[in-house]
């Protein structure tokens, strides 16, 4: 994957106040309270549902770190059948459903409630909301890299 972009442009370039709320956000945001390997899985399936090679191909190291590996992504394919964890299945099913299946959020909402607490509810909702805009406005404006390979940071 080639990190340079098919645009000279940046979001600060074109908005500079909302890519400084966006990096204020990132700071809020993180290390945040639902662990980064769940997390991690969320990203990586709202990539995929955008078809966003970034997001589909980025990998984040200290998700890596805490047991985060490429046999979890590509379990991804059949969640319901997959090694993931109950609460990981459930966190993955409900970003499917809230990206691409609204009416099913309902349920996948109550059965995300099973596992985790309000906070890490609200902590994987915004991560939904971050992304896929994010993913959208990166396939959209031609700034993804030519390639499709896996990168680490």
């Amino acid at each position: 994957m080639s990190s340079s972009p098919r645009t000279t442009r940046s979001l600060a370039d074109v908005a500079p106040r909302l890519a400084a709320a966006q990096a204020n956000f990132q700071r809020v945001a993180y290390p945040g309270v639902v662990d980064l390997v769940t997390r991690e899985l969320v990203r990586i399936t709202s990539g995929r549902l955008s078809h966003c090679s970034i997001c589909r191909n980025l990998r984040l190291q200290a998700a890596i770190d805490r047991g985060f590996d490429e046999s979890m992504v590509a379990q991804l394919d059949d969640v319901d059948h997959s090694d993931l964890t109950d609460a990981q299945r459930s966190a993955v099913r409900f970003a499917q459903a809230f990206l691409s299946d609204p009416a099913r959020g309902r349920s996948e909402l109550f059965a995300l409630r099973q596992h985790f607490d309000d906070e890490q509810v609200a902590e994987l909702v915004l991560d939904l909301i971050r992304f896929r805009p994010g993913s959208k406005l990166t396939v959209a404006s031609g700034a993804e890299p030519v390639h499709d390979e896996l990168v680490v940071i």
